[in-house]
């Protein structure tokens, strides 16, 4: 049943029916009509909802999820010409990940706002960005769904790390009445 397999998919991804609608272009009313197979599914809007949930047109009118493959690499292996997803997982590279840090501390450190949960942010989009540039990981970074929004699973074991070494100092400060650490280079 695709009403179902669209409302599993969405839970999966943790996207609001609002969100959904937004993108389809209906009213979140008419999604919901929709996940409950009340009303029909356009053409672009099941291409639409193919495109967000990460798989082929076809798999999605099947109502199934692709499988996936987990190849492991340390740089750019051959690439096969295969339609399924490939998840490539590099080594970690922590050195490049407290250079990166030291240059965001140097050009955004000082800024009231910014402390450690801003870092986590600018780090994953770094991150993501380059990833997307170049098909490769710059740091290696783990992150997961926070909140607040991504957090890196490194950071705090090597923010400790700077402080023990001198490299960096935390402090606590209120920013709107709100306590942040605060991270500046030595």
């Amino acid at each position: 049943m695709l009403p179902k397999f669209i409302q599993h998919m969405r839970k999966k991804h943790n996207l609001t029916q609002e969100y959904l609608a937004s993108k389809i272009g209906v009213s979140r009313p008419t999604y919901i009509q929709i996940e409950q197979g009340e009303k029909d599914l356009t053409i672009s809007a099941a291409k639409k909802l193919a495109d967000i949930f990460g798989i082929s047109f076809d798999d999605f009118l099947a109502g199934k999820e692709p499988r996936h493959k987990v190849i492991l690499e340390k740089a750019r292996a051959d690439k096969r010409a295969d339609s399924s997803l490939q998840i490539r997982v590099t080594q970690k590279n922590l050195d490049k990940f407290k250079q990166v840090l030291l240059y965001i501390l140097e050009k955004v450190g000082s800024k009231p706002n910014v402390g450690e949960t801003v870092l986590h942010k600018l780090l994953y989009f770094i991150d993501f960005d380059y990833y997307e540039k170049f098909e490769e990981n710059l740091m290696g970074a783990t992150y997961f769904k926070n909140h607040h929004g991504p957090t890196s699973v490194e950071l705090g074991t090597i923010l400790k790390d700077m402080q023990r070494n001198g490299e960096i100092e935390a402090v606590k400060s209120k920013y709107f009445n709100h306590l942040q650490k605060k991270i500046s280079a030595d």
